[in-house]
């Protein structure tokens, strides 16, 4: 093994200094504690994995226990504002907050720096000490840096329960991947810092928000895609819609255009052979445009170089409520649904949905303020 990494203490200590994850400093008092407790810092351990413990021994990164040894509330507070400290002051957490609604719907709520963020939880029961595992990793992902900086959230161990996990840039997460750590988990967001400066809760102030954290793609897809809204219903209205449509944005116009949608597609493959149908597209932004007068709500669009994460490169509509709340729908999935299953009435169910899940975060609101 003469060229070979070494699996040891040792070895492993001297990776995170040469990487640039810890201080030498770091590395010796990692190394005194394991030695304290009767460790053997040049053994060659065959698992890698077993060797991720040096990472608590330094003070470096946090871990993401098993089950809390308290309240759920509690643990998540503390891994959050453990995640939190990885960026040297960077990203501050505070306002952790499990909010119950109703007895039933359970939020995580918590600010980084100073922007409010919510996410649903989904836990096995009332008394369980485990945390919602979906839900953490989102949560860590919001507590990425982002900005300029380049470093993610990366897991070190192959299973999550009690892992440890370490923010880093691509080159320190390459170089133990190379030391031979599983890695099997990275998690980050490349969120961007500020809050709108319209007055809160309104169409405008989410409008800004959504510009202030989207990527620079993503900013421009939205921004294609709304210019030429106007000319483009315009278009749609005096070309192939019939002339007696109820041309009016009401619930009745949009049970209208589905029956209008079910005549003019009479399956997928009908569907598909008119790629870039000037009708169906006409349908998409009328959908949308419909949503935005009956329901507090708006179009938003997340681009991704990845083909195929699911609704996005395409034109969202989203309720005006955080995330957490509300996945929104796409006006061209429900129409290509309604055109496969049949079954109408999707597009006033979508309407009552985004209703619901602005409903849902008003009573959130205020079931904190008890």
């Amino acid at each position: 093994m003469s060229n070979a990494i070494r699996h040891t203490l040792h070895g492993f200590a001297d990776t995170l200094v040469r990487l640039g994850i810890a201080t030498e400093e770091q590395a010796t008092a990692g190394l005194a504690e394991a030695a304290d407790i009767g460790m053997d810092l040049d053994e060659e351990f065959e698992d890698t994995e077993e060797l991720t413990f040096l990472i608590g021994e330094c003070g470096l990164g946090f871990q993401t226990p098993e089950k809390v040894s308290g309240e759920l509330e509690e643990g998540y507070a503390e891994l959050l504002h453990e995640a939190a400290a990885c960026s040297g002051g960077s990203v501050v957490v505070d306002d952790v907050q499990l909010v119950t609604v109703g007895g039933e719907g359970e939020y995580l709520h918590f600010r980084r720096n100073g922007r409010s963020i919510w996410h649903h939880a989904d836990h096995l029961s009332d008394s369980t000490r485990y945390m919602d595992w979906n839900l953490a990793f989102d949560a860590i992902g919001d507590l990425v840096p982002g900005n300029d900086d380049p470093r993610a959230f990366h897991q070190l161990d192959e299973e999550s329960y009690d892992a440890w996990w370490l923010l880093l840039t691509p080159e320190q997460a390459e170089g133990l991947a190379e030391f031979g750590l599983p890695m099997p988990v990275s998690v980050g967001n490349w969120v961007r810092d500020g809050l709108p400066t319209a007055e809160p809760e309104t169409f405008a102030w989410y409008m800004e928000d959504d510009r202030l954290h989207a990527s620079e793609e993503s900013r421009r897809g939205l921004d294609q895609w709304l210019a030429p809204m106007g000319t483009a219903l315009d278009r749609w209205r005096t070309g192939p819609l019939p002339a007696d449509f109820p041309f009016d944005y009401s619930p009745a116009s949009l049970s209208a255009l589905e029956r209008l949608v079910l005549d003019r597609f009479d399956g997928p493959a009908a569907l598909e052979s008119t790629a870039g149908d000037a009708f169906f597209e006409g349908a998409v932004r009328y959908i949308g445009e419909t949503a935005l007068r009956l329901r507090p709500c708006r179009w938003t669009y997340r681009h991704s170089d990845d083909d195929s994460m699911p609704f996005t490169n395409e034109a969202m509509i989203t309720a005006n409520a955080p995330s957490g709340f509300s996945a929104g729908f796409s006006p061209d999935y429900v129409l290509r649904t309604l055109v496969k299953e049949r079954t109408p009435p999707g597009l006033l169910d979508r309407m009552g949905d985004l209703e619901e899940a602005v409903e849902e975060y008003h009573r959130a609101l205020r079931a904190r303020t008890r």
